[in-house]
């Protein structure tokens, strides 16, 4: 499945409640009966005031599949595992109750860009894993699915990320191995992470037709 998103300064309001963040589904192509998933908003989850945040949304979005968390921001140095473990422990058995799969992300940076702290994390709180393609360097992007694929639910799919950035493919000459490892993992879906509506479209366009050729 190819799951159309955008990524917006403004962002989108979810649910006409929630405004969704880092997964911005644009009104312009994705009607709300259509939208799966939920990104949540960057939040300390070393306080216990984040479970009750997130299991808000939670509430907000059952009949919806999933929701993405960052662990952090790119935050660099120590991190107090065994209080991160606790609060998502706690997060995760609710949104099993709910119907909903809590998938935590890959970041560029920091604690996040490590796979053997996402699949630790994963492992031990028994959730699955957003898997940012661009997010990871070209040489390592197939190592580090290696790495997690058994707990990858979606992937955010866009060329690389620089300065901030999400940069278009202009083909899927650098995609197409991580794509094809993806694809033999059982990868649930493609997300479209772009800003422009025409680079979302003209990507959109280049993953069907990766898709009839993979079939």
């Amino acid at each position: 499945m190819i799951a159309i998103c955008m990524r917006s300064k403004e962002g989108f309001l979810f649910n006409n409640k929630l405004m969704d963040w880092g997964l911005h589904y644009n009104p312009k192509i994705v009607k709300d009966n259509n939208i799966i998933g939920y990104h949540a908003p960057i939040l300390d989850l070393d306080k216990k005031e984040s479970i009750i945040i997130l299991k808000n949304i939670i509430e907000n979005i059952k009949g919806r599949d999933y929701l993405t968390i960052h662990l952090h921001n790119g935050k660099y140095g120590k991190i107090n595992k065994e209080t991160l473990i606790e609060n998502l422990s706690i997060v995760n058995e609710f949104a099993e109750k709910n119907g909903i799969k809590l998938c935590i992300e890959n970041l560029r940076k920091g604690f996040s860009s490590n796979p053997n702290n996402i699949i630790e994390i994963a492992d031990e709180i028994n959730c699955y894993i957003t898997f940012d393609v661009g997010h990871i360097p070209y040489n390592r992007r197939l190592e580090f699915l290696e790495i997690c694929s058994d707990r990858v639910y979606n992937s955010h799919v866009y060329e690389i990320e620089v300065d901030g950035k999400h940069l278009p493919p202009k083909n899927l000459n650098n995609l197409k191995p991580i794509l094809d490892r993806l694809l033999d993992i059982k990868c649930k879906m493609f997300l479209i992470e772009l800003m422009d509506i025409k680079e979302v479209l003209r990507t959109e366009r280049m993953l069907k037709d990766y898709l009839e050729m993979y079939r």
